[in-house]
């Protein structure tokens, strides 16, 4: 084991799937193990009881969890430190509380600990005082956008040196799209004839299920028979209400579905998939939709453009009546243009977004970092 460059992963990641962005990690730890690097993992306090993180354990990973008692947790901290010889923390979805801890670590414990921070979206200084409480509180070596321009709006917003952010594309686990249940219409009341969209909704306003819902309920008035597949992962009852506060009822082309792992049945249940999201820094889902043959639509904000998939219709973001023209040009494509949209996509993101090049391109920080 090369004790002075282990790394712990801290993670504030509470969903019932691990996903691509887990896979992306188990991937970064086994590239890092063949050079004799170990990757310990934090998680928050409140995932203790999720099931694939209870699977991680019994894999034997070693896993942590906070207590989310401020002074035992840096009590915590310094003793996986110790523990484990790391010399890189490498958060993700953390905020002030955590990094303050780490730079309390980092202050009095471990002179030479490097503290990174994974971007995940594009942020915005929060006004002079909580900025300077930011500042005065957290301690942050390399910040790491999941795109690049989420990196180059951090070093815009933040007035930071370009050897202060950097960016690695996110990547997906393709492997994890290949397998799959053929769902049937059927069993969801969907007519053969039907044309299915498919979208994720967990954060309403963000991911712009109210633009999707505004542009649905416009092709039905007209007469187009579509259906809208809505997966939600979390906030399902407050969304739910948000829908029938708008509607008076759930509308009958729209299934509001449940969070799977195998989160390729739902692409392959649907003919196209959209993302509407008002922010996004770099969004998973355009890039396995495409995988899994399916066109896409998605509004023109900074993380999406970036993506550069070829033959992505484009709107301009909370444009209704933009949405709806890109939904009917894909529904009027013909079988030969669909087929070739398809390839194209498909062809592009195996080569674009690789999870062995992620890895790579982490550990190639992590060693350039002194």
């Amino acid at each position: 084991m090369n004790s002075s460059k282990n790394v712990l992963q801290f993670l504030c990641f509470r969903s019932p799937y691990g996903g691509s962005f887990f896979k992306s990690l188990l991937k970064l730890e086994q590239s890092l193990k063949n050079d004799a690097v170990d990757m310990i993992y934090l998680f928050h306090e409140n995932t203790a009881d999720i099931p694939w993180v209870q699977g991680l354990i019994d894999e034997g990973k070693k896993i942590y969890f906070l207590s989310g008692n401020f002074y035992r947790d840096i009590f915590t901290i310094k003793k996986i430190i110790a523990r484990h010889h790391i010399k890189y923390v490498h958060a993700h979805f953390a905020g002030t509380r955590q990094f303050s801890m780490f730079k309390i670590v980092k202050m009095l414990y471990k002179k030479n600990l490097i503290i990174i921070r994974h971007l995940r979206n594009h942020d915005k200084p929060r006004g002079l005082v909580s900025e300077s409480l930011r500042k005065a509180l957290n301690h942050v070596d390399l910040y790491i956008g999941c795109s690049e321009s989420v990196a180059i709006e951090y070093r815009k917003n933040f007035k930071l040196t370009n050897d202060k952010v950097t960016y690695v594309t996110n990547a997906i686990d393709f492997n994890r799209l290949n397998k799959y249940e053929k769902l049937s219409r059927g069993d969801f009341y969907i007519s053969s004839d039907t044309t299915v969209f498919l979208m994720f909704g967990f954060d309403y306003y963000r991911k712009g299920v109210d633009i999707v819902l505004g542009a649905m309920d416009g092709l039905v008035e007209k007469g187009h028979d579509v259906c809208l597949l809505l997966s939600l992962s979390v906030n399902r009852e407050a969304i739910e209400q948000k829908i029938k506060d708008r509607f008076g009822e759930i509308p009958e082309w729209l299934r509001i579905l449940k969070p799977r792992d195998d989160i390729a049945s739902y692409y392959n249940l649907s003919d196209y998939f959209i993302s509407a999201a008002r922010e996004e820094g770099f969004c998973n889902a355009l890039v396995e939709a495409a995988y899994c043959e399916k066109p896409i639509i998605s509004s023109n904000i900074p993380g999406p453009q970036s993506l550069n998939i070829p033959h992505t219709y484009m709107f301009e973001s909370e444009d209704v009546a933009g949405l709806q023209d890109a939904m009917l040009s894909l529904i009027s494509l013909s079988h030969d243009k669909k087929k070739q949209i398809i390839v194209d996509q498909k062809a592009y993101v195996e080569k674009a977004f690789n999870l062995d090049e992620w890895a790579h391109q982490i550990k190639g920080i992590y060693q350039n970092l002194n």
